[in-house]
């Protein structure tokens, strides 16, 4: 069905309307939008003032003068057109009409209300991609709840999306793990009651490069670690396969909990045997992308010729293969980039990893069946913003095999913080206030130790608040609110903002948090169900005058598909965020001052909206990641 067809689309056909009006009017192509209060209306248009301007004009006159003639034009959603100051026309609608088209739109077919007119078509998202040497912290998750954040929401759009994480099992990381294991006496099976990822990263990891400040010989060792890895007969090999496979799978039950899903699982070091860089290099030698440097600092390596970028240029060309053979990850992430892309003739193998909730997982293997992307619309590479260059290389070497580099996305975001409070109770001197996590150092704060003191928290209030409730069904609910308020966490600062993360306030389940949005549903659902109870029907249509707040909440519902809209184009994912947020206030007061249940004449009509407003906004939490609860 084509957006023409939908007689429902709420403000999209208020938009539609107030545009053909103008034109009617002898503005022309109109640019409409929604306004930002129900003061100017519900759409409003700067095209006179645009106009006048061309024209010489006074605006507000010349703004007046289209009001009245565009007056002429209007009907269906809109009842009224006026002018205001410096030179806005503004439409306002038929509220009657206008608030039963969105809320019948919501209860008759929320999918279509939401997604429909938006493009299909196939999008790869890589995320998370942590080594596989540590157990994930709160700046792996910000990855985590961003990248599962764009499947959900390119998925609910109609996309075939296809869910990558990149296991980096071949670098220098995993080395220094395995020189625990091979050179310094670890066992390889962690101590009673620990999981084995958090044994690798806060353990062995953290004491071999504790040891390596104090000993020159571990460098060395470490050097040739790395080169035995990359012979997959190696004893090393061997070992980090086993130790890369255990770490990921106790990584990924942290990441199901978080609520995200994965498609293939691809290891670096099947990339590496694959083929994959030995085409991409031949594709890149043939196209003059790359050059055979002989003299100074990068003399017998190959280099990426950046000469003609307008940035890159000033920072100097980037080596893809060292002098002694070896590739650099900036290499291999060209070679991926074009397999993700499907501008790859090879395929690498896949075995199954397993079927979770309906959901079926691959991992790259020696002997599995051979798999790659087709030709997907998009390829969004989700990592932090201290990728930025090499991702930015990686872009421009795609664009010179003919590769069209729009297509190839780096989502970037600014990494996590710990705050001054935080660090401190780590251990850690934070004279200047936020710092850095370290893997190095062992100063971060695992997921899972961050989810556990939010369920703690969680289960105190709502055991409280629920005594009749069974310990176990307490425990369920305290989950979801831990996983609710942690996702909302990492979502709603700006991917361009640093996060600063302190322990303490993470624990706050009230305020700008995810708890606040699973309350305001479990306020509403608890409507439903009492209306219910006493037989009062739900309808679209007002039967009087419509309060501010019911005017406020209809109209907020309104602009959800724009939202999500804009947000699929744009990836600022934040929006969702700012629009649940907003959506949940605007119902808070509806619910404070428009009674349902013995309302008056217009009861079943807010029952209608009570109803729209849990469908729409249930929609947007699973988008987010926050689960939608029944009770609190």
């Amino acid at each position: 069905m084509t957006p023409a067809m939908v007689p429902w689309l709420s403000i999209r056909r208020a938009i539609r309307e107030a545009q053909e009006a103008l034109r009617r009017a002898g503005v022309g192509e109109a640019r409409v939008v929604p306004t930002k209060s129900l003061s100017f209306g519900i759409v409003t248009s700067t095209s006179a003032f645009e106009e006048a301007r061309e024209k010489g004009l006074d605006a507000m006159t010349h703004a007046e003068a289209v009001a009245v003639r565009t007056r002429e034009h209007v009907g269906g959603l809109i009842a009224d057109v006026r002018a205001a100051h410096p030179g806005y026309v503004n439409f306002f609608p038929d509220w009657r009409r206008f608030s039963e088209s969105v809320v019948k739109g919501v209860l008759e077919d929320v999918g279509s209300f939401l997604y429909e007119g938006l493009d299909d078509g196939e999008v790869v998202v890589e995320h998370t991609s942590v080594n596989p040497n540590k157990a994930l912290h709160v700046g792996h998750a910000r990855n985590v709840c961003i990248g599962d954040t764009i499947f959900r929401l390119m998925s609910k759009a109609g996309r075939k999306v296809l869910v990558i994480n990149y296991v980096d099992d071949s670098g220098a990381q995993m080395a220094e793990l395995l020189l625990g294991f091979m050179e310094l006496g670890f066992d390889l099976n962690p101590p009673e009651g620990t999981r084995f990822d958090e044994y690798c990263g806060d353990t062995v990891y953290v004491e071999v490069n504790r040891r390596a400040k104090v000993d020159r010989d571990i460098e060395a060792k470490r050097r040739r670690v790395t080169r035995e890895l990359e012979d997959r007969g190696s004893r090393a090999f061997r070992l980090s396969r086993e130790i890369a496979l255990r770490v990921l799978r106790d990584q990924l039950r942290t990441c199901y909990r978080l609520g995200a899903r994965y498609d293939m699982l691809v290891r670096e070091s099947d990339v590496v045997a694959s083929g994959l860089w030995e085409e991409a290099f031949n594709m890149l030698k043939a196209s003059g992308a790359v050059y055979a440097a002989d003299r100074g600092s990068k003399a017998g390596c190959w280099v990426a010729d950046l000469s003609d970028h307008p940035v890159l240029s000033k920072e100097g060309d980037e080596v893809l293969v060292k002098s002694d053979g070896s590739t650099t990850y900036v290499a291999r992430d060209i070679a991926f980039a074009l397999w993700k892309l499907g501008k790859s003739k090879t395929e690498l193998k896949f075995s199954l990893w397993e079927v979770r909730d309906g959901r079926t997982t691959y991992i790259s293997s020696d002997d599995g069946i051979p798999a790659r992307p087709e030709s997907p619309k998009i390829v969004i590479t989700v990592v932090d913003s201290r990728q930025r260059r090499p991702q930015e290389v990686v872009r421009h070497a795609i664009s010179k095999l003919g590769v069209d580099a729009h297509r190839y996305v780096h989502y970037s975001y600014e990494p996590v913080l710990l705050s001054k409070r935080s660090a401190e109770a780590l251990g850690a001197k934070a004279e200047r206030g936020a710092i850095k996590m370290s893997g190095r150092e062992g100063i971060y704060f695992k997921v899972e130790e961050v989810l556990n003191k939010l369920v703690e928290v969680a289960t105190r209030e709502t055991a409280a608040r629920r005594p009749e409730w069974s310990a176990g069904k307490v425990r369920d609910v305290a989950e979801e609110i831990a996983v609710g308020a942690f996702r909302y966490g990492m979502l709603k600062v700006d991917s361009d903002k640093q996060i600063v993360f302190d322990i303490e306030d993470s624990l706050r389940l009230e305020g700008d948090t995810g708890p606040y949005l699973q309350y305001t549903v479990v306020r509403a659902k608890k409507i439903l169900m009492k209306a219910e109870e006493t037989g009062l029907e739900p309808s679209p249509a007002p039967v009087e005058g419509l309060t501010d707040e019911e005017m406020r909440l209809v109209r907020e519902v309104s602009i959800v598909p724009l939202t999500i809209e804009d947000a699929v184009g744009t990836l600022r994912i934040r929006s969702l965020v700012t629009q649940a947020r907003t959506l949940a206030t605007l119902f808070n007061e509806f619910y404070e001052n428009c009674p349902v249940i013995g309302g008056g004449p217009n009861a079943n009509f807010r029952l209608g909206l009570v109803a729209a407003y849990v469908r729409v906004q249930g929609e947007l939490m699973e988008m987010l990641g926050v689960p939608v609860l029944d009770e609190l």
